[in-house]
Order: structure tokens, then C-alpha cells, then sequence
């Protein structure tokens, strides 16, 4: 499907933080429910290695995305990794309940981060999940830029449809996302009054989800989308990949981008075109 850069409700200063706080544990909990990002622990395998790092600064965290889950996957890789979780608009809640309830090394951030301006005290490899579509294509080349001119490594993942299926699953994602809501509600912690008024006795909350869901879909970025900007990025020491691998389910698979400073810089290549299962193909 060709992007299209809509708005999304949750990139809006003026939504309520209370429906936001809804959604992103929404999005949470149905992140944390596959078993997928296993599959991404070849491409964290390579870039900490190459970049010498044990440290990860996660942007555009939200409810801590899929991070309860990935921190198992790091652990079963063998991957000793400290993680810090950012976002440009950080709910108070969720940064206490998740200083007081996590473990292994990952802490919230209190303060706001904007993945466009990332302190220079924050170090390690930067990622971005279901974050970088958030983003228009200037706005995001300049995040990739930041980063390779500090040497940092850096990781952008989203779930996309696999062809042919785009323009089916965008049809019926807004249902999708309904009854999600009205099955997964009830599992969500914590409980609150507000959570189920919001989704079922007027679900404003569900029907922005809706929007936001399927915008999502038209604005997450191509393999060649992606390929295009790591082209204009190229630099000598510094090596891009681009790519599919497998969410374990038959309507998505994860788009990534990964960045990395080599040990030895070489001269500059071409970027080849996507491969899949985490194989990437790469720039020098």
C-alpha cells in the first residue's frame, strides 16, 4: 500500500491523558501477548555487538510496549542488557507502577524525551517500536541521522501487513480493534472504573483506537521506504540493514530498520533490497 501521513489521535498534545493512558494499555497488552520478537534477537545480537554496548534507550515507549515480553527473549539469547524506557508524553502512572513493579534492568523515564532530540546522556542502542511511522519522512530521516552521526545503534520496528492482504486487513482492522477491546478489557491491569466506562458504556476510546490502527497501517514506512533513507545516509564506519521478519502470524510480519558503527569502516556500498527472517541486507 502507498504511505499516507494522517494523524493519529495518541501524536495529539490535546488528547486527554486519561484516554491515552487507556489506549497505550491496550496496545500494551496486545503487544505482549505473541510470541514474535524472538525472531528480532539475531538482529540485537549484531547491532550491540558491533556498536560495543550493553545499553538500550527505547523512544516512543508508551505503556512500555512490548518490553515485558522482549526482556524474557534478551534473557533466553543471552543478552545482558540494561533498558530505558522513553516517550515524549510520559504518564506519571505508568512510570511509578513500573518503577515499582520491574525488574532486570529497565526503568521509566519521568521526564519527556523527543526521539528528535536525544540527550546526549542518554546512551546505547536507540529503538523504536510501532513508533517510527509516528514520524514524517524529514522528521524521521533526522532521527537515523542523529544517530549515525553519534554512533549510535539503532533499531526501527514496526508490524506491517504482508501482501496481498494490505488493503483486506486495513477494511477490517477497525472491527479488529472493537472487539479486541470488548475480549481483552477485562484482563487489563489495572482495574478502573474509567477503563470500562471509555470502552463500553461510551467506547470513544475503542473508536480512536480504530483510527489511530488503521492510519497506522497506511503510515509505517517500506523496506524501500527505508532502504531509500539509509541511501542518503551512507557513511563511512557505519552500516545499515533492511528487511522482514516473521511476527509469527500470517497477517504481519515486522518491518525493520538497524543501524550500526562497524569495528572496521569500509567504503561505501549499495544497499541491497529486503531479505527475510532477520537475515537483513546491508550497507557499509
Amino acid at each position: 500500500m502507498r504511505r499516507v501521513h494522517l494523524f493519529e489521535f495518541t501524536d495529539m498534545a490535546w488528547y486527554p491523558r486519561s484516554f491515552r493512558r487507556i489506549q497505550t494499555d491496550y496496545l500494551q497488552f496486545v503487544a505482549t501477548r505473541g510470541a514474535g520478537h524472538v525472531n528480532l534477537m539475531p538482529l540485537f545480537a549484531r547491532a550491540l555487538a558491533q556498536a560495543r554496548t550493553t545499553e538500550i534507550v527505547d523512544l516512543c515507549s508508551g505503556g512500555t510496549g512490548p518490553w515485558e515480553r522482549l526482556r524474557e527473549h534478551f534473557k533466553h539469547a543471552g543478552l545482558n542488557v540494561s533498558v530505558t524506557l522513553t516517550d515524549k508524553y510520559p504518564d506519571p502512572e505508568a512510570v511509578t507502577r513500573w518503577a515499582r513493579t520491574s525488574t532486570d534492568g529497565i526503568e521509566y523515564l519521568a521526564e519527556p524525551v523527543d526521539a528528535m532530540q536525544v540527550p546526549e546522556r542518554l546512551t546505547g542502542m536507540r529503538t523504536l517500536f510501532e513508533g517510527f511511522h509516528h514520524f514524517r519522512p524529514e522528521q524521521a530521516e533526522r532521527i537515523l541521522r542523529h544517530a549515525m552521526e553519534t554512533r549510535a545503534a539503532i533499531g526501527v520496528f514496526e508490524a506491517s501487513v504482508k501482501p496481498p492482504l494490505g488493503p483486506i486487513v486495513l477494511v477490517l482492522s477497525p472491527l479488529m480493534t472493537l472487539l479486541g477491546y470488548v475480549f481483552a478489557t477485562p484482563f487489563i491491569r489495572p482495574y478502573r472504573l474509567s477503563r470500562l466506562f471509555w470502552t463500553y458504556a461510551v467506547p470513544l476510546v475503542p473508536l480512536a483506537t480504530c483510527w489511530d490502527g488503521a492510519v497506522s497501517l497506511l503510515r509505517v514506512y517500506s523496506v524501500p521506504e527505508l532502504q531509500a533513507m539509509a541511501r542518503r545516509l551512507r557513511a563511512d564506519g557505519y552500516e545499515w540493514e533492511a528487511g522482514h521478519a516473521s511476527t509469527g502470524t500470517p497477517l504481519f510480519e515486522f518491518t525493520y530498520l538497524i543501524g550500526y558503527p562497524v569495528r572496521s569502516p569500509q567504503s561505501g556500498g549499495a544497499l541491497l533490497g529486503p531479505a527475510r527472517a532477520g537475515s537483513g541486507r546491508r550497507m557499509a
